[in-house]
């Protein structure tokens, strides 16, 4: 047994010093890959031993960036007053001049009305102008009963402008293709301009909303706070009183807590509405401000319209519904210029040019005078191409445009049924936001008259502080109850004029 110890032992010894040997190969390996690379980066000139990337032991040193970060510092000044309370109309005007999203929807715009002067443009011919000069030297082989060397060497110093016409006749409808899509996808940009113009209006209006609805829930808050302290007070002098007890005053006192937390829960959430107006906007969220009350905003008006009518106005107004056919319209199109692409094509073609220089010929190293050439040369002509095989390009892309129309059919359905829905929904939600805010306000008329009739009878010795804390607590909850569903019923409206908006 002492024996197989021993052993054992020793294997683990060896084992041990096997791996001892192995680290330091690996380490000492390690340390000369390292010299030789210091010793290569110093042979190597700066420009290339500097780093470009990053290594596993050392991070990318970046260059000088000031003329990118340049970009990105905002030099134009707030357009918000913060001493100036804006109403929504502001706000939405405001917004459709300086959000960034604007003016990208409007350059995309631009390009697009560029793509069909671009394609209008090939139907003219095309005029190139182009000079070849320079100096040449051939040999051409001659008999030696003439040449001696058997050669004839010419030496050329000539320049020989030109003038180029190219006017394509026919192509079996590529162009007219390619400009009918063309006209359709500056169609869906205009289209998409204004649905945006439409998103920014909505944006706006929701997160205005947002923010209305909060300041009023803050000024219900600070109600609730002042009603908790008139209850808090009012025990605490019926507890000198004799009329109620320590439990009772604490139970006031943890109302009154209760509602000054609810109070700051409210402010921590109008920093986030304010955020998102901003954002919305198009300003920084640094920048306070200032609005209308929610009290100050007009009703909605009523719906009269069926909401078959309202859905059939959706589908005509809708500017990205409309764009979304025009897409497949223009999807078409290039279906169309795809199999155009297995006829001919017949061009006008026709130059002019002129040869002005001097030549100088030599034979048996025996040079001659140098003589002037000057002589124009014109032409004119018809070319016609028709690939006959490309290996199935022609085909292959057939196919794949027919596929993306496919796919723009599709995508048409889709926003048509995805309209309907919202349509339908934001007709629904006006109409049940409608009939809610009548109920909210007697339940905000009952709950204060409740509240105040419970107060009294408290104050007189006849109600219990149960019943108050509870009175107070419905009248609380009938406030906020009342300013979500005044939220809830401009947010449907907002919604409703956005998935089905009017014409103007």
């Amino acid at each position: 047994m002492e024996v197989k110890t021993a052993i054992s032992l020793l294997l683990v010894i060896g084992v041990c010093f096997a791996s001892t040997q192995l680290l330091n190969s690996v380490a000492a390996e390690e340390r000369s890959i390292d010299v030789v690379r210091v010793q290569s980066d110093r042979l190597l000139p700066e420009r290339l031993a500097r780093q470009v990337a990053p290594t596993p032991t050392a991070p990318w040193r970046s260059p000088d960036l000031a003329r990118y970060t340049n970009l990105l510092t905002r030099t134009e000044g707030s357009p918000i007053d913060p001493q100036k309370r804006y109403g929504l109309i502001e706000l939405i005007d405001l917004a459709q001049h300086i959000n960034p999203e604007t003016r990208i929807a409007w350059n995309q715009a631009r390009r697009a009305a560029a793509g069909v002067g671009l394609v209008e443009s090939e139907y003219l011919p095309m005029l190139v102008f182009s000079v070849l000069g320079g100096y040449q030297h051939e040999a051409f082989p001659a008999p030696k009963n003439v040449a001696p060397d058997g050669f004839f060497r010419a030496n050329f110093e000539q320049a020989l402008p030109a003038l180029k016409l190219s006017w394509l006749l026919l192509d079996f409808g590529r162009r007219k293709g390619a400009l009918d899509a063309a006209k359709e996808q500056l169609l869906a940009a205009n289209l998409g301009f204004n649905r945006k113009h439409q998103e920014i209006v909505f944006n706006v209006q929701r997160a205005f909303f947002a923010l209305a609805t909060l300041r009023g829930k803050i000024a219900a808050a600070q109600s609730s706070v002042e009603s908790a302290r008139a209850v808090r007070e009012s025990t605490e002098d019926h507890l000198q009183s004799g009329l109620a007890t320590l439990p009772e005053v604490a139970l006031a006192r943890q109302q009154e807590a209760q509602a000054e937390f609810d109070l700051h829960d409210v402010l921590a959430m109008e920093r986030d509405a304010q955020v998102a107006l901003a954002e919305s906007i198009g300003i920084l969220p640094t920048v306070p401000i200032q609005i209308t009350d929610f009290s100050a905003l007009p009703s909605p008006a009523a719906i009269e319209d069926s909401v078959e009518k309202v859905i059939d106005r959706a589908l005509e107004k809708r500017p990205d519904l409309i764009a979304k056919v025009a897409a497949l319209r223009a999807k078409e199109a290039e279906v169309r210029m795809a199999r155009a692409a297995y006829f001919p094509t017949l061009s006008l073609v026709s130059n002019v040019n002129t040869l002005a220089g001097r030549v100088q010929i030599t034979h048996s190293n025996l040079p001659n005078e140098w003589f002037h050439a000057a002589e124009p040369g014109y032409g004119v002509g018809l070319v016609l191409q028709w690939n006959i095989f490309e290996g199935g390009a022609r085909r292959r892309r057939v196919e794949a445009a027919e596929a993306e129309r496919r796919a723009a059919e599709d995508e048409v359905t889709a926003l048509r049924d995805k309209t309907i829905r919202q349509v339908w929904k934001a007709y629904t939600d006006v109409k049940l936001a409608v009939r809610r805010l009548e109920v909210a306000a007697a339940l905000l008329d009952a709950s204060d008259k409740s509240y105040q009739a419970t107060l009294e009878s408290y104050r007189n010795g006849i109600g219990t502080l149960i019943d108050l804390l509870a009175a107070n607590r419905e009248l609380s909850r009938a406030r906020f109850v009342d300013l979500d569903t005044k939220l809830q019923l401009v947010t449907a409206s907002a919604a409703l004029a956005f998935s089905s908006p009017r014409p103007e």
